[in-house]
């Protein structure tokens, strides 16, 4: 049923993981090649960061994540354990995968807890039967299914997606980081807490003409989170062509130079660089875990 993949999307969101290495890449292979967005995150980074340390508090107080560690810890799963979760969403067709990889996630009694999890989450009549189809141990919805991939691996997939993730598992056709989104993936430390590529849409693109008309030409978007010393922001806007992306720099580097200007906030403007390189404006920002929590308290 598509409830339980949405409510998997949703849980996934909160605990999003995946690295270039190990579990991580072995995850995102098993994104289709037609997803318009993928992205991930490390969980071990992110709670063992000085950031999640300092701020994370106030995040373990929504209701919702505790709810999705509550869940996990009856199926003997811990939030920090999760080795990787990658998300792949192609919006045309509301198609997506996310894939978790975690010490025993795959196997059978450990699945089946989590997927009945979020059916009674949802309200639904908890049913999870394993069974086997093509040589893959699955769990089939009536929207989609999941897929216990190996002992410490589950993919949870959209009806649409069925057969994509299952030829992928078993090694045939490319999936998206190795052809359509080769080169994005290429350009996004993988490495860092978070990251995430994607395709902009054409209606979602000539929204941005309300912050500028040149930024409306946008095609594509990357970026990453490294909380290995504070906070560290680096994004990639894609364009048609050199000249336009020289312009959105030149304009956003107008726009910086006057937010610098701002008594509260221009500390933290300072820290950001914008760029253009060939076709893409590249803009990193950076802070302290000292100098998130000076301009937070100047906020208050």
């Amino acid at each position: 049923m598509k409830r339980i993949c949405t409510l998997s999307l949703a849980a996934s969101l909160l605990v999003l993981s995946a690295c270039k290495g190990g579990a991580g890449a072995d995850a995102a292979k098993l994104v289709p090649d037609d997803a318009d967005m993928l992205a991930g995150a490390n969980m071990k980074t992110v709670t063992e960061s000085e950031l999640y340390k300092a701020f994370g508090a106030e995040a373990e107080k929504d209701e919702d994540y505790k709810k999705a560690v509550a869940s996990m810890k009856e199926c003997g799963l811990e939030l920090a354990s999760i080795e990787a979760i990658v998300v792949g969403v192609k919006a045309s067709s509301e198609d997506f995968v996310a894939i978790i990889a975690a010490d025993g996630v795959g196997k059978d009694d450990t699945a089946t807890c989590l997927i009945k999890s979020v059916q009674k989450a949802n309200g639904d009549e908890e049913a999870a039967d394993v069974t086997k189809e093509d040589g893959h141990k699955i769990i089939q919805f009536t929207d989609g299914r999941a897929y216990l991939v190996s002992d410490n691996m589950l993919a949870v997939t959209t009806k649409g997606w069925e057969t994509a993730v299952g030829e992928l598992i078993d090694g045939k056709g490319k999936p998206a980081i190795e052809n359509s989104k080769k080169d994005l993936f290429g350009k996004v430390d993988t490495k860092a807490a978070m990251w995430f590529l994607a395709d902009v849409p054409s209606d979602v693109a000539g929204m941005a003409a309300f912050v500028a008309p040149e930024v409306s030409k946008i095609k594509t978007a990357a970026g990453s989170v490294d909380l290995s010393k504070g906070l560290a922001i680096n994004l990639i806007a894609g364009f048609g062509s050199e000249d336009e992306a020289k312009a959105v720099a030149e304009m956003g580097t107008k726009m910086l130079d006057e937010a610098k200007a701002d008594p509260t906030f221009g500390s933290a403007a300072g820290s950001v660089k914008i760029e253009a390189s060939g076709s893409d404006v590249k803009v990193a920002a950076s802070m302290s875990t000292d100098e998130i929590t000076t301009l937070q308290k100047a906020a208050n």
